[in-house]
């Protein structure tokens, strides 16, 4: 199989994040996942999973604990989504041997050197070919999605490279996404707040069970980020469901923000059974050192399961990640920073480190956001930082169009223009970000991941994603 045809045949399946499912209809079917992985052996269940969900903050949380058993010296696989163009950022297995991750330089084509390769793409979706045909044919349990087989092509690939442990985030929700058909060792919940209500309900509590669903058993240990009163209830719930006592964080562990800059903070952590003094993050914005004293619970929950993990391990781990399109300044006159905030507690996260980093600046904000998303919401919070707005839409089915009106109303008195073409987009906030401030690109991953390929090709540096 080329890749050619590997890509081929991946666009062949369903793939609800270009095309959601009705409202009426779930996209969900953990019977027809747990069937393809029958057929595959049962991979997952030769892997010591560490499985995060939640609303916000799960990716990084995975990059920030995977990165620090990289460096304690354990091969990981890390599966995160969505990506920024191209699937295979999706699948990567850090080692040791491995390079340090930078931002790429002109003569690198991938954005990680440790995603999966082209030809271990090729060669693990060729080893599964005949269990997915098989069980297309199958058609009482309904059509495979692209999600449901990509998770599958991840616990293969991680089991053929003999993963010692694999970082595993959800897709949507929890309870009846495709990565809960995995035994886990260790569950996190990051912040939850309220998203896809089409499909995960219309509250916090409800929203919050189906993340809560990752908790299967009285086996893992569960480490639950800082939440709102309702979600908390819920969680702490389904932990004495199974008689399991959780880690919270803000209680059982604890963080101070010592230093806030543009590119990255100073923290303290503090928790039962370390304090972790000085730590250096590249990611900027207190929503981050959360994320990063819930990788500390993940890794100290580890220890006590008989993990050998030492502090260094935490120090380099932390200090290490590249997260790209996450509060990243990608170009510098003028200055251009992406987020990849699509929620409206996303957004007010970004607002706020915004107006830390930056005082008395204003944002020449390129905004796109996809169809599903709650507009109002999260313009309100942009709203704060925004001196001008410029919406456009990503080369995506599900970006949406805003009109004059709806721009006008969700940012009063502020300059507004719309302009369909994103990288025409960016140019124009470039050209009027006005001296001093900054251009902001934000709203949808989508959006984000175009604008970066361009501004780095742009600015000369050759990525392919």
């Amino acid at each position: 199989m080329t890749f050619g045809e590997a890509q081929r045949y991946i666009a062949s399946f369903i793939n609800f994040e270009l095309c959601p499912p009705p409202r009426n209809i779930s996209p969900f079917k953990l019977e027809r996942m747990r069937r393809l992985l029958e057929l595959l052996g049962q991979p997952q269940d030769h892997l010591r999973i560490i499985h995060v969900a939640g609303s916000k903050g799960k990716g990084s949380t995975c990059v920030f604990t995977a990165t620090v058993l990289q460096k304690a010296g354990y091969k990981v696989g890390l599966y995160t989504s969505p990506h920024l163009d191209n699937y295979r950022e999706r699948i990567r297995l850090m080692d040791l041997f491995c390079p340090r991750v930078h931002p790429p330089k002109a003569d690198e084509e991938d954005i990680y050197p440790d995603m999966i390769s082209e030809e271990d793409l090729c060669r693990t979706l060729e080893e599964m070919r005949p269990s997915v045909e098989r069980l297309r044919r199958e058609e009482e349990l309904g059509a495979l999605s692209f999600f449901e087989l990509f998770t599958a092509l991840a616990f293969c690939y991680f089991y053929r490279k003999q993963a010692d442990f694999v970082v595993l985030e959800t897709g949507m929700g929890g309870r009846l996404d495709a990565t809960n058909t995995a035994p886990s060792e260790v569950c996190a919940i990051t912040p939850v707040s309220l998203e896809h209500t089409a499909f995960l309900g219309s509250t916090i509590a409800q929203i919050a069970a189906e993340k809560g669903g990752i908790i299967k058993g009285p086996g893992p240990k569960v480490v639950i980020a800082p939440q709102e009163e309702e979600a908390r209830e819920v969680l702490r719930a389904r932990c004495a469901q199974f008689s399991i006592d959780p880690v919270f964080v803000g209680l059982d562990i604890n963080w101070r923000v010592r230093r806030q800059g543009p590119t990255g903070q100073t923290i303290d952590i503090h928790s039962r059974g370390h304090n972790y003094p000085g730590l250096e993050l590249p990611l900027a914005g207190e929503h981050q050192a959360v994320n990063a004293a819930v990788a500390v619970g993940i890794i100290e929950s580890l220890r006590q399961a008989g993990v050998s993990l030492e502090d260094r391990a935490v120090y380099e781990g932390l200090r290490d990640p590249f997260w790209p399109g996450r509060l990243e300044i990608i170009q510098h006159d003028p200055l251009v920073v992406l987020d990849c905030a699509h929620t409206p507690a996303s957004a007010f996260q970004l607002a706020e480190t915004l107006l830390k980093i930056f005082p008395g600046k204003t944002a020449a904000v390129v905004l796109g956001v996809s169809e599903d998303k709650d507009r109002p919401g999260i313009c309100r919070e942009l709203n704060r930082i925004t001196g001008c707005v410029v919406a456009t839409r990503a080369d995506h089915p599900r970006a949406y169009h805003f009109t004059r009106d709806e721009l006008e109303a969700f940012f009063p008195g502020k300059a507004c223009a719309r302009v369909p073409d994103a990288r025409q987009a960016v140019e124009y906030a470039c050209r009027n970000s006005g001296p001093g401030n900054f251009v902001l690109v934000t709203g949808s991953v989508f959006l984000v991941g175009e604008a970066r390929r361009y501004l780095l090709s742009k600015n000369g540096v050759v990525n392919k994603l």
